[in-house]
């Protein structure tokens, strides 16, 4: 009898376990999401709720008996044959659903935004409520009132449903180690001045070998004292990135009109790339003050302002002016 009983003991809480462990009735293979600050019991009571575990209790139990009680935040996949403990062996793992995202240079933060939630990363209305948050970039050591052009264009892999803040931090590490390998590291004063010049670089040049010549005219502009007269700045400041700039676009009131206003606009307009922040840092030596598109990607530079009004006319107006063209332009 005594026998019977010591194997009845057990037998019963080996039944219990696997009861409890088994996977409940019915349940479906299903994604789940652990949000950022959720408690372990209130991430039990959701699993129970999404019919992924038999019994919270147990699996809070059974979380700490293992000292698996750390879960980390995220989106997980589960499938029908998943028991408590495979579950919560996934979540202490942290074995979160991934996307790869491929952000392009010249992006700017609402494109970036649009690029992330597509991808079903993050949510995009988050990210730049983030982007603009002074006092989370103020604990990143931006003081600059927007992350715009402080994230780096680059590939990268989140995990799905991440928090913004931890993209933002993401991309902003990848930019600062970028500055620092051109010489400019982030606290070094002017590093903010450059990255504004590498984002009007990378929205203006199309040729990777005009990029110096670009910055150049920037650089040549900005000591005399002239306007940039810079069209990208002028999308930026009237949130038009696409289709034609209008009269009235061009009189907008915005800091960002580098047609009314004088100097540099208050931040980036875009996400600047590596070739670009590199052109920013080290301009080519040339007497350039005025460039103008080509139509087929290239610029015709210019050292007058008489000149340049000429290869406007010849160019975009198609007017026969006797304006020739050397095709010498990056050899002044």
């Amino acid at each position: 009898m005594k026998k019977f009983l010591i194997i009845l003991m057990l037998i019963i809480p080996a039944g219990v376990f696997f009861h409890l462990n088994s996977p409940p009735r019915g349940m479906q293979h299903e994604k789940f999401r652990v949000q950022y600050g959720r408690s372990l019991r209130a991430v039990a009571a959701d699993l129970k709720k999404s019919n992924l575990i038999r019994d919270e209790n147990f699996f809070v139990l059974l979380s700490y008996l293992t000292g698996r009680n750390n879960i980390r935040a995220g989106t997980y996949e589960f499938f029908p044959d998943a028991g408590a403990v495979r579950v919560l062996a996934k979540l202490a793992r942290g074995q979160v659903l991934t996307c790869r995202v491929t952000i392009p240079e010249g992006f700017n933060i609402f494109q970036i935004a649009k690029a992330l939630s597509s991808a079903g990363i993050t949510d995009e209305e988050e990210f730049l409520r983030y982007c603009g948050d002074r006092d989370f970039l103020a604990s990143l050591s931006i003081t600059s009132p927007s992350a715009e052009g402080c994230l780096f264009p680059d590939t990268y892999v989140f995990p799905e449903g991440s928090d913004p803040r931890d993209i933002i931090n993401a991309m902003f590490r990848r930019m600062r180690h970028i500055l620092e390998e051109n010489g400019s590291p982030w606290a070094q004063p002017g590093t903010f001045r450059i990255l504004i010049l590498a984002s009007l670089v990378e929205k203006e040049a199309r040729l990777p070998e005009e990029r110096v010549y670009v910055s150049s005219v920037f650089h040549n502009r900005l000591r005399r004292g002239m306007r940039l007269d810079c069209d990208p700045t002028v999308r930026y400041s009237v949130r038009k990135f696409t289709g034609r700039i209008t009269r009235r676009d061009l009189e907008s009131d915005s800091p960002y009109n580098t047609y009314r206003k004088k100097g540099l606009p208050p931040t980036p307009i875009c996400s600047p790339g590596r070739a670009s922040i590199a052109a920013a840092l080290r301009p080519a030596r040339s007497p350039y003050l005025y460039f103008v598109a080509r139509n087929d990607g290239s610029h015709y530079f210019s050292k007058s302002l008489r000149e340049h009004n000429r290869a406007v006319r010849y160019y975009q107006k198609g007017e026969k002016n006797g304006f020739t063209d050397t095709g010498n332009q990056l050899k002044p």
